[in-house]
């Protein structure tokens, strides 16, 4: 329907979200309607038009459309709308739960993943022989390990579920034991008429969105975005049904060094951003904006950037890890420490890539840029070209925020750059010596009326002085070449393993 009683229009807010540096929400606005007489009140009382779409016509066209998220009724009427998408961003992942098959063991949510990722199956027959996998089909399953020990022992198939959907299952030969670990990794989610992995991240957004959220995105919507990031592989999975869609996709687009807004032309970017001179850009310079300001701060600045990577959803932790570092920029300012998680990223050569572009804005003094000029209908993320004397950046800078005013006809927008020479970067740590990961690096040894348990990392060294439990009881130190020794009867024992620089890990063995 249409209401031509439009009594008051707040300004349109089109924020950038840059997820790990300024995340935001989605581009929003509040819409006053006359309501003197009641009318609106009689028409919305028994039927509020929450999650209705909506769009906010002048006489150029549409200056705003999206979805109704809120309604306050009294002599005005206030809608407040989110923009870009059919339905709010703020909404949960809809992932469903085991509970969907009528019986559980323990309730679960059914994950949806992408790339190459590592679950723990979730248990679908009585018998714990038949496991789910993904709520969805699956390319193929590459390595299945009980206790940590890869076993060939199994099948596994797309098929269909007790209520109809289509999912992957994987079937052991022999039951899982009770306590005994499941790991699973798998090549997730196709593209449905090619059935080729869906791994880059503009793949995955489009998935995210399209398939999960049921956005009205189309394909073509990310091809800027596909092209800037066809060589990045990523790995991943959504599995918690109380985070909201646009924390889910902030998720994604930090691993992959993005920033993103459901409003904007091609919806994702890479940032910092690439350099683009062919594409057309808004001028702000004296004439256009007689007034600009400038401002920095101290916080902010990272001189040392540690990214979190290849995680691990079957063990719930990260594998591997790399640390970087500016040393010009540790001189300067000292040792301001970060950490960037990037759960989705899958190699050590991208996640230092990764590492090496955030720190390169991160270490330097950033200015933000504000400014007011005349009535501009551009999209935040747009090319903004700066040419002010009062300007302490100039040249061409991606749009962060474009707050347009209704009643004033004025754009505020702003933009924020690091200045100085890029810092020279270096990589100290790899993800080994920052938070190496204790594999299933046990060898037993049988020794008269004792066993001999020798503790490894991951590369395979000893490990001197570890601290070994076995089975919840009993705690030795190893010596020297990492070895221990109980007198245990022959079965399965758990031995949990603790060395200083390493987190605890557990390790089971079969005597």
């Amino acid at each position: 329907m249409s209401l031509a009683c439009l009594a008051g229009l707040p300004p349109i807010e089109r924020p950038l979200s840059v997820p790990g540096i300024e995340a935001a929400p989605t581009s929003n606005m509040e819409v006053e309607l006359d309501n003197a007489d009641g009318a609106l009140t009689r028409l919305w009382a028994d039927r509020p038009p929450v999650r209705r779409a909506a769009r906010v016509r002048a006489g150029g066209g549409v200056l705003f459309a999206g979805v109704v998220t809120g309604v306050q009724l009294g002599a005005r009427v206030r809608l407040s709308l989110e923009a870009g998408m059919d339905r709010p961003l703020s909404d949960n992942l809809p992932l469903r739960t085991s509970a969907v098959w009528g019986g559980w063991r323990e309730l679960r949510v059914l994950p949806w993943g992408w790339g190459q990722v590592t679950v723990a199956p979730i248990q679908y027959s009585s018998d714990q022989r038949v496991f789910a996998l993904l709520d969805h089909p699956i390319q193929g399953v590459d390595e299945v390990r009980r206790d940590d020990v890869a076993t060939p022992a199994y099948d596994w198939r797309n098929g269909v579920d007790s209520t109809g959907r289509a999912v992957s299952f994987i079937e052991l030969a022999q039951p899982l034991a009770e306590g005994e670990r499941l790991a699973v990794t798998l090549r997730g989610r196709m593209h449905p008429d090619t059935g080729r992995l869906l791994q880059t991240p503009a793949e995955i957004l489009h998935d995210v969105l399209a398939h999960l959220a049921g956005a009205p995105v189309q394909w073509a919507d990310f091809d800027d975005y596909r092209t800037e990031t066809a060589e990045w592989v990523l790995g991943g999975l959504l599995d918690d049904n109380t985070v909201s869609v646009r924390a889910a996709v902030d998720q994604l687009m930090q691993s992959a060094g993005g920033a993103w807004s459901a409003a904007m032309p091609g919806i994702a970017l890479t940032w910092p951003p690439l350099p683009d001179d062919a594409a057309p850009a808004l001028r702000v310079d004296r004439l256009a904006a007689p007034e600009l300001q400038a401002a920095t701060a101290a916080t902010g600045i990272v001189t040392v950037l540690r990214v979190l990577y290849d995680y691990d959803h079957a063990a719930g932790r990260y594998r591997r890890a790399v640390q970087l570092r500016a040393p010009d920029a540790v001189r300067e300012y000292g040792a301001l420490e970060q950490e960037w998680p990037a759960p989705w990223l899958r190699t050590p050569r991208q996640a230092e890539a990764l590492g090496r572009r955030m720190l390169a804005w991160l270490a330097r003094p950033r200015w933000r840029l504000g400014w007011r000029q005349d009535w501009a209908d551009v999209a935040t993320g747009s090319w903004v070209h700066i040419e002010h004397p009062l300007a302490p950046i100039a040249g061409r800078h991606r749009l962060l925020a474009a707050r347009l005013d209704l009643s004033g006809a004025e754009l505020e927008g702003s933009i924020e750059a690091p200045v100085g020479p890029v810092p020279a970067i270096e990589t100290t740590r790899l993800s080994t010596a920052f938070e190496p990961v204790i594999q299933a690096g046990i060898t037993v040894e049988v020794a008269g009326s004792e066993i001999i348990f020798t503790a490894r990392d991951e590369q395979g060294k000893a490990l001197p002085g570890a601290r070994i439990t076995l089975n919840g009881g009993a705690t030795r130190i190893a010596d020297a070449a990492g070895r221990v020794s109980f007198p245990v009867a022959r079965g399965r024992h758990v031995l949990l393993i603790e060395a200083d620089g390493y987190p605890a890990s557990e390790a089971v063995v079969v005597v």
